[in-house]
């Protein structure tokens, strides 16, 4: 599925890292082990650029807009069935 998810986002125009980039980067977590016991999943991640000192889970970011860049990678995920 995720090899998936590349492809497609790679034609929607994604730049993506090697995959030993992509091994070594921090990663976040995500509760959908279990689920993946009973259907398929990957946990996609993608940037979305905020300016200096919002992160997610603040209230800053509500007020950020989604770059076309980060709607793609979404667009991605719906495509492979990754959502």
């Amino acid at each position: 599925m995720a090899e998936r998810y590349q492809i497609y986002a790679s034609q929607l125009g994604v730049k993506f890292p090697s995959r030993a980039e992509q091994e070594a980067a921090p990663s976040g977590s995500t509760d959908q082990g279990n689920v993946t016991y009973e259907v398929p999943g990957i946990h996609a991640m993608y940037k979305i650029e905020t300016p200096p000192g919002v992160g997610n889970h603040t209230p800053g970011f509500e007020e950020v807009k989604m770059p076309m860049k980060s709607l793609i990678n979404l667009a991605g995920c719906e495509i492979s069935g990754s959502t």
